[in-house]
């Protein structure tokens, strides 16, 4: 049923208890992939900066935010890959799970209060409304 699951991963509570949630799944259904995708958020720069490698910085936080996911899915003894995409997270996670064919994203909900989300979204609702595959949203 979930051959393939999708697990959006910020570092968050709310993303760590969608990477426990999506683990078990793929325990139960035994899944042949689990892929764990972070997405950063474009930021504009006013001016570029020319002593730091804002590359290599990004990709060396980016290492240690995943370093808990990993270490978490390596104990576990499942089969996982993780990506690290540039963007809007909500369109990145849900273009990357229909362009793959995920059978389910799991993905945490941050818990914005009504206003929050109404002025602001809320990345969950955009992937559950974005994907062609079912969005299990963990509070």
């Amino acid at each position: 049923m979930y051959n393939k699951i999708l697990i959006a991963f910020d570092g968050s509570p709310s993303s760590a208890r969608a990477l426990m949630h999506g683990t078990e799944l793929a325990k139960k259904f035994e899944s042949e992939r689990v892929t764990i995708v972070h997405v950063n958020k474009n930021l504009p720069m006013q001016e570029p900066v020319m002593t730091i490698n804002l590359d290599e910085l990004i990709e060396e936080e980016d290492k240690e935010l995943l370093l808990p996911a990993v270490k978490f899915l390596s104990e576990s003894g499942i089969h996982y890959e993780t990506h690290t995409f540039q963007g809007d997270p909500g369109h990145v996670i849900a273009s990357y799970a229909n362009e793959h064919g995920y059978d389910a994203i799991v993905i945490g909900s941050t818990g914005k209060g009504l206003i929050k989300q109404a002025l602001l979204g809320s990345v969950s609702h955009s992937v559950a409304q974005l994907a062609d595959c079912p969005v299990i949203i963990v509070k």
